[in-house]
């Protein structure tokens, strides 16, 4: 929940700030790396977790796989543009600014599956 509440606090930004404004205060090089880590954690932890969620139903379950997907394959992208490349302008330069506006649903809907999530024993 953590990795996906500092992108909503990053997008936020983004739309109220503009992306300049972000390049210079909170999406840093630095920001990426210390995102990397809560990131990284979640695709490994949800990889290795997935087998013990309970799904309410296959909807459910395509949901959390999605986001499992949507994390896993930002982590690759992360460790290129802020540990490789030391550049992150290419996430705003990539994604245009609606985009931002279309993860907000998105992300209060993971935060609230991701708080209802029960597993087996």
């Amino acid at each position: 929940m953590l990795t996906i509440a500092m992108g909503c606090c990053l997008h936020l930004y983004r739309v109220i700030f503009g992306d300049e404004q972000t390049l210079r205060v909170v999406m840093t090089p630095t920001t990426d790396k210390v995102l990397l880590v809560p990131m990284t954690y979640a695709a490994v932890t949800g990889i290795l977790l997935w087998h013990r969620v309970k799904f309410a139903n296959t909807p459910h379950k395509i949901f959390f796989t999605m986001a499992l997907v949507y994390i896993t394959g930002s982590v690759p992208l992360h460790i290129y543009f802020g540990l490789i490349r030391g550049d992150v302008r290419f996430y705003l330069e990539f994604f245009p600014m609606w985009f931002s506006y279309l993860l907000f649903p998105f992300y209060a809907a993971l935060l609230t599956m991701f708080s209802r999530l029960h597993y087996r024993s």
